[in-house]
């Protein structure tokens, strides 16, 4: 019986010391959101890109340099990214024109790409980090 008993706890031991010593597995990095992704600097691949502009404040700015505007005569926005990954973005008009919306749906945004179209103009744009 003491035999029994001895190579039960022998036996409890070593699981014991196998459990407690296996790697335990890594909790993957939570993904980031979209509202995370989106922000910093992106531009399109062209000779004279098109470029915006996202800040964490929910502002940004767009300008084209095909249209001979530079990143001071930028026009501003202000964006949103809803729960269903709807962008909106208020394009603040210049010279007191108004505020235009934008709405948008997001078709690829990562850490290099970001990929929209828009429903009212049927746009759709490719842009990369810068």
């Amino acid at each position: 019986m003491k035999k029994l008993a001895l190579l039960l706890v022998t036996a409890f031991i070593v699981i014991l010391f196998t459990v407690s010593c296996s790697k335990k597995k890594e909790d993957p990095k939570p993904q980031k959101t979209y509202s995370e992704l989106i922000v910093g600097r992106w531009k399109t691949d062209a000779e004279q890109p098109y470029h915006e502009v996202y800040y964490s404040d929910g502002t940004g700015k767009f300008w084209d340099e095909a249209d001979d505007v530079t990143e001071e005569e930028a026009t501003t926005f202000d964006w949103s990214i809803d729960s269903n990954n709807k962008l909106t973005q208020i394009h603040h008009m210049q010279e007191g024109q108004g505020d235009i919306p934008q709405y948008c749906n997001i078709l690829t945004l990562n850490e290099t790409t970001f990929k929209y179209n828009n429903d009212g103009w049927r746009a759709e744009y490719t842009l990369y980090r810068e």
